[in-house]
Order: structure tokens, then sequence, then C-alpha cells
């Protein structure tokens, strides 16, 4: 596993906000930028890695620790994964290797969203994959929408 919690930017907004803002990217965390053939760390505060990737994911190029202030591409690519400096020479990533993404379904996994968006606010509860909700906190941000989210565990399992 290359990175436990992916989110995806698939639109011109999230593909330009990227990583901006960030303080740090957790090292099991990645953004992966599809359709994407390079990137810029203006205004980031940290270094990252990035893997250049062909539309089936396999690597093509890696660049590690690239740090703010600087650009990178790769001619070819389609997708640009970017994750926390280090990350792919602990995961010996190189390139030919071949992606993959999964869902990882968390059937216990309880989700409580808050949308604030002006003075309004709206609590919404679900239950399931965290990439979906992932997915939700995306699509809400990008429509102006304040989302906060707390991840409620069960404690109790029942037996079988």
């Amino acid at each position: 596993m290359i990175c436990a919690r992916c989110t995806i930017a698939d639109t011109s907004l999230s593909r330009l906000r990227g990583l901006l803002g960030r303080d740090e990217l957790e090292p099991d965390e990645g953004l992966l930028l599809t359709p994407e053939s390079s990137v810029h760390t203006f205004f980031m505060r940290f270094p990252i890695d990035v893997v250049f990737l062909e539309a089936d994911l396999t690597v093509l190029a890696v660049r590690e620790h690239v740090r703010p202030w600087r650009t990178a591409g790769h001619r070819g690519s389609r997708s640009v994964l970017e994750l926390s400096a280090g990350t792919c020479k602990r995961r010996r990533l190189r390139p030919g290797d071949r992606l993959a993404l999964d869902d990882c379904v968390e059937d216990d996994a309880s989700v409580m969203l808050v949308l604030r968006r002006g003075d309004d606010s709206q609590v919404v509860f679900g239950r399931g994959s965290l990439a979906a909700a992932t997915r939700t906190i995306s699509a809400m941000s990008e429509l102006d929408v304040g989302v906060s989210a707390v991840v409620l565990s069960d404690t109790t399992r029942k037996a079988s």
C-alpha cells in the first residue's frame, strides 16, 4: 500500500488548489491529480514526493523530496500522485510499478458531517466507507460549503 488515504483531485478547481494551505501531508496520505502531467510547489510549506503515472496508473517517473517553490513534470504522464516526502523511498516505488485505487471499506465506520454556508448549518450522519466521506467533503468544499467531519468508531462488535 502506497497510501491509505488518497484524495482524488479531478476537477480544475481541486487540481488548482492541490495541497495549498496545508501544513503537512501525513505519511499515509496522498493526492492524485488527474488529468495532469506536471505540478508546482509554489506557496507550499513542505517538500513532497511526486509520482508521474500513465492512464493505467503505471509509474513513469518519480521525483523525490521536491521542495517548495519548484516545478516538476514528465512528458506523457496522465496523472500525478503527490505523497509525503520520503514515501517513495520507504515503499521502494520505481518506474514500471503499477498502482491501483481501491476503496477501503470500513463497515464499522460512521461519519458525522457538519455543513456550513453563511449562518446556516446542517448535520448529516452516514455509515460506510471513509473514501465516500472523503469524496463528499471534497465536493462540498468546491461548492464553497464549510465542512467538518467526525469519524465515529463502533467499539462493540456483535458475536457471530
